[in-house]
């Protein structure tokens, strides 16, 4: 302990006196622990801790899936989901729920819209979560008129309850029916990826004769917990055999199977490679930094070797040496450790206002024991990697020779020059293979932000009203409604600068509700199986809203007023649809419908009064992107509000294009909403180029990251190549002395060293040009509009990196040509 105190204090002297090359040492190795410790807190947070559940690894999904009709993963629906919870053997429970929105109306306050859950009662226990008041819901409340009561989120009582205990009780106007708040759930239980927020939960209870409580309707998401010993696969395999039980007794589940994936799979899935190519990006930054931190480690030793010589010669050995050295890395460890945690806590603050809204996060992003612990272990390991060369080269050195030398020529010619030179090589392969990610992924975001979406996102302001024809519309008669539309329309289009607006069920990349429907041709050849029955997604919008977001028509025409309920019924489909099912004929005039063949359906769901109308095909406009820009568009049919006789009715969006700012617009368009409907609020207020740049926010997060981190290399080399070659001038300082003493010109120096520096860089590109072969690779699930090979990134990466070394390398060069040759022959 003795031997270890005194090495300590001898280190920390050492640093004192040599204040450049410790804040030097330290800054850089703050930079890259900060850098790691920053995005290491942010997968921490959404990879690697726990769901806040009970036993959360015993979490799983069950998804309905229709593997032959192109659908990989679907919700369920409600009697398959009750079949399901009562046959299977490999699960403790299995819980349902969805999601729903209210106009929620207070005494003496305006209605608000709320986004609200409807759950299995049982699903508080199965998480193993309690309320903070009163109760939870209870088993009886899945039964329709006993289904009223209502679980409060913590922020919702904090804002419309004001926090009171009082609340519990109280009646709560969901829609036209009255809840009783029977709890408040705890401060930030998150509800799964809780996205959309729920501010409330209610019993998943149905009506009778309810149409979303049949075979037809998939949509409930169905969770279930593991039992003791029970395998995930088993559980996978028992449930396929269940499926496969229901559709022989079932003939309209012809076809669908089901799909067992565990919680966090699910939820942080399709976020994982992202952050985990983000993970190993900032720790080639650190490995960069700890290169250039080795380099000046290096240099000491070089000063140092007739110290070294010294020990050597009165016993210590390699071992001791190397003990020596980390003790004396310890302190530049634990310093930019510290400057490192500090520097992420900032970092943290700047990662949030990047973070994507659609970052399923359970736990807050912060510092917490386990980013502490990782950020000593990787402080640790850099003392490691500081302290070893130095000491291995320093305990290789001939004693006697060194002794004799008195220091002159130092380690340079044992290997430390090369070792050194290594470093740099290394270090601009690394830089080399940042850059380039960073290149594909901004010319990715580039193709992204210009890549055709199929209608125009500019001008355009959107707005959600959940409209009920029962509560809205006393009456409960549809015309109501579709006068609303037509109504609305007519004034809001009448606005000053508005140049139209239309309503739709759902708006491109996926903000809004759609529907999958069976799909039939009229005199295609049928299916011989349900099974094999197409399905394509299917929305509705009155005759403005097409023309408004700017859908172009490739065929035909789009709706108009005149297809009213009493005219013949009429849908436009996009491109895709007419390429799958029309590809050497013109969709005009042809019927279709949403229904699979009759001759398919069970014998008592062959009720023809029931059963959707055929609709003749007037129009065929360009694929809109409705999931996301990078992913193709499904086959789609639009449908008139007007003539949406059995084909459901959801989330209402109205699109209003202006001539100017259209979020300007805004307090008009909702003052004409309220002169129909006082009472109906309006949610989701957005122009549709915010909602382009939301779609697009993950790529954005990622090639911003990437970016930072790139350009980070990108100093660090330059700083490594600089330090490399100012050093090598300064040892040879003598060689170019007695060179330019002999006749040598200045630009020959120049060239010397700049041929030595460039030697040093190339090789470095093309280790790291080889590299980014492989590192891009993993890239590619990430990229659109370019290749993971793009050679005009790679040539761009090559020549700026090749120019910043060339400038690193020049001012030692520079500065070698004015070497007086007199001082040089002096030196020593």
């Amino acid at each position: 302990m003795q031997t270890i105190w005194q090495d300590l204090r001898y280190g920390a002297r050492t640093l004192a006196k040599n204040k450049a090359f410790t804040a030097v040492a330290v800054l850089t190795l703050a930079l890259g622990i900060g850098a790691n410790t920053a995005i290491f807190s942010v997968v921490n947070a959404v990879l690697l801790q726990s769901v806040p559940y009970k036993d959360p690894g015993k979490l799983v999904f069950v998804w309905s899936t229709m593997i032959s009709q192109g659908v990989p993963i679907s919700g369920s629906a409600a009697p398959d989901f009750r079949e399901w919870r009562t046959r299977n053997h490999v699960f403790e429970d299995m819980v349902a729920y969805t999601y729903d929105n209210y106009n929620v109306a207070l005494p003496g306050e305006e209605p608000v819209r709320v986004q609200a859950a409807a759950v299995s009662p049982e699903i508080f226990s199965l998480l193993g979560v309690n309320p903070l008041l009163g109760r939870t819901l209870v088993p009886e409340e899945e039964q329709w008129g006993r289904h009223r009561a209502a679980l409060l989120s913590y922020s919702f009582w904090q804002t419309r309850f004001g926090g009171q205990s009082s609340s519990l009780g109280r009646n709560l106007r969901l829609g036209n029916e009255e809840y009783a708040i029977v709890g408040v759930m705890p401060k930030g239980m998150p509800f799964f990826d809780d996205l959309p927020r729920v501010d409330l939960w209610v019993p998943l209870a149905y009506a009778p004769k309810d149409d979303m409580n049949t075979r037809g309707n998939h949509y409930l998401n169905v969770i279930a917990r593991l039992k003791p010993g029970v395998t995930i696969e088993r559980a996978a395999t028992e449930m396929s055999g269940i499926a496969k039980q229901i559709e022989q007794q079932f003939p309209e589940n012809k076809g669908l199977s089901a799909k067992v994936v565990t919680v966090r799979e699910q939820l942080v899935g399709d976020v994982r490679p992202a952050l985990l190519i983000l993970l190993g990006a900032v720790a080639f930054v650190l490995l960069i930094a700890c290169v250039n931190i080795a380099n000046l480690m290096l240099a000491r030793a070089t000063a140092r070797q007739q110290e070294f010589a010294v020990r050597a010669a009165m016993g210590a050995g390699r071992r001791r040496l190397l003990a020596q050295l980390l003790l004396e890395s310890l302190p530049i460890a634990i310093f930019g450790g510290a400057a490192g945690v500090m520097l992420a806590s900032w970092g943290i603050k700047f990662l949030e206002s990047l973070i994507p809204s659609d970052l399923p996060r359970f736990n807050p992003i912060a510092i917490n024991t386990s980013v502490l612990i990782f950020s000593a272990a990787i402080s640790l390991l850099t003392i490691l990697f500081l302290a070893l060369a130095p000491a291995l080269f320093a305990s290789k050195g001939d004693i006697q020779e060194t002794l004799r030398e008195g220091g002159r020529g130092g380690l340079e010619h044992r290997g430390s020059g090369k070792l050194r030179s290594l470093l740099v090589v290394s270090e601009v392969a690394m830089a080399v293979i940042l850059l380039a990610g960073a290149g594909l992924l901004i010319k990715t975001f580039g193709a992204l932000r210009h890549a055709d979406p199929g209608f125009s996102a500019d001008h355009v302001l959107t707005m959600q009203m959940q409209l009920s024809p029962e509560t809205d519309f006393p009456n409960g008669h549809q015309d109501a409604a579709i006068q609303f539309y037509r109504d609305l329309s007519e004034r809001v289009d009448a606005l000053p600068g508005v140049t139209g607006s239309g309503i739709t069920t759902t708006l491109p990349l996926g903000f809004g509700m759609g529907w999958g429907k069976y799909f039939d041709v009229q005199g295609h050849t049928q299916p011989t199986s349900l099974d094999n029955v197409p399905v394509v997604r299917f929305q509705l919008s009155t005759p403005g809203f097409l023309p408004t977001i700017a859908a172009r028509l490739r065929d035909g025409r789009f709706f108009s007023q005149d297809d009213s309920q009493t005219a013949p019924f009429v849908a436009v489909i996009n491109e895709s649809l007419a390429r799958q099912f029309f590809p050497n004929e013109s969709p005009i005039g042809k019927s279709i419908r949403m229904f699979p063949p009759t001759a398919l359906l069970p014998p008592d769901a062959r009720k023809p009064e029931t059963w959707p109308q055929w609709r003749t095909v007037v129009g065929v406009i360009a694929d809109m992107k409705d999931q996301a820009i990078n992913r193709p568009a499904f086959p789609t049919v639009y449908a008139p509000y007007a003539q949406y006789h059995n084909e459901g009715w959801g989330t209402n969006v109205l699109a209003v294009r202006t001539t100017g700012d259209p979020l300007a617009a805004t307090r008009m368009v909702r003052d004409q909403i309220h002169s129909f409907l006082p009472n109906l609020p309006v949610a989701e207020v957005a122009s549709m180029e915010q909602l382009l740049a939301r779609s697009l926010s993950r790529t954005r997060f990622s090639m911003l990251l990437l970016s930072i981190f790139a350009a980070l290399a990108l100093v660090l080399a330059a700083v490594g190549i600089y330090g490399v070659m100012a050093y090598a001038v300064a040892q040879r300082t003598r060689e170019i002395g007695v060179r330019l003493a002999l006749g040598a010109q200045p630009r020959d120096v120049l060239g010397m060293v700049l041929m030595g520096g460039g030697k040093l860089a190339a090789f470095g590109l093309v280790l790291g040009l080889v590299g980014s072969l492989g590192v891009t690779y993993l890239l590619r699930s990430q990229l659109y509009g370019v290749s993971s090979t793009d050679p005009v990134t790679y040539a761009s990466v090559a020549l700026l990196l090749g120019l910043i070394a060339l400038a690193a390398c020049y001012l030692p060069a520079r500065r070698a040509t004015r070497v007086d040759p007199l001082v040089a022959l002096r030196y020593e």
